[in-house]
């Protein structure tokens, strides 16, 4: 008969056997948290790239957002005219003002007359605060689009004859505005090809920011300038309209004497 094993030997075999499942167990234990941590270390890779790539996003959006459209100045004009002109008309405008449309009718073939005589430069300030008054967005649509336009005069296109239809078709006041398509034709018959500018409407931003900008101009004195549309400079000097004038802006007469031309 084989011997049997002490109850000494049995003791020091279930040492044996305790041991070596602790040490499995250490190890299922270490390999455990080595996995716990790479996944942990994944998580906190993709987390930090999906950060990135919103601020990334959210940046990108700001800055088409707020993009500068091409061809106005620093302050929002759009120039008509010679650079050398030796005065300068800035009309601040909305196009969805009657009064605005009037004054253009009244002095705006006078003020294209000297433009091509090279005696004034324009500098239109497209505004949208009618927006807000009115409950809808076509200021700042129209002015988004004339924004487009200016960026195609390099190009050929004819931003005084756009201004002048945007005039001669506006629609009542309050009754929500041209539609993009008609302002994307209005913007082909002036020879801007601006459809998606029109459509996407980018400068949307910009439109709001020189809108509050123009009414928080002040003079030497720090009264305000701007108190709505349309106002009138003539070589950065407010020019307003005579008593009882039914348009707070000068008359041709007025404007003629102020650079010393011929009405």
């Amino acid at each position: 008969m084989p011997d049997r094993p002490s109850t000494k030997d049995a003791r020091r075999e279930a040492a044996r056997e305790k041991s070596r499942q602790m040490r499995e167990l250490e190890a299922r234990r270490k390999r455990r948290n080595r996995v716990l941590a790479i996944s942990a270390g994944v998580v906190a890779v993709v987390l930090v790239i999906g950060f990135v790539a919103l601020a990334i996003t959210r940046s990108g959006s700001s800055t088409q957002a707020s993009a500068t459209p091409p061809g106005v100045t620093a302050d929002g004009g759009i120039e008509v005219g010679q650079a050398s002109a030796p005065h300068t008309v800035t009309i601040f405008q909305d196009y969805q003002c009657p009064v605005c449309k009037q004054y253009e009718a009244a002095v705006g073939p006078w003020l294209d007359e000297q433009v091509q005589a090279g005696t004034v430069k324009l500098d239109y300030r497209v505004l949208n605060f009618l927006d807000d008054r009115l409950r809808q967005d076509y200021s700042t649509r129209a002015a988004n689009a004339a924004y487009c336009v200016a960026g195609q005069v390099p190009n050929g296109a004819d931003f005084y004859a756009f201004n002048t239809a945007m005039y001669l078709e506006q629609p009542e006041e309050g009754a929500g505005g041209l539609t993009d398509s008609r302002l994307i034709s209005i913007a082909q018959s002036a020879g801007a090809d601006v459809g998606p500018c029109i459509a996407d409407r980018p400068y949307e931003d910009f439109v709001q920011e020189k809108n509050s900008a123009a009414f928080d101009l002040t003079d030497a004195s720090g009264a305000q300038l701007v108190g709505g549309t349309p106002t009138v400079l003539v070589d950065g000097q407010l020019l307003t309209g005579a008593d009882g004038a039914t348009v707070n802006a000068p008359s041709q007469e007025q404007l003629a004497t102020a650079i010393g031309a011929g009405a």
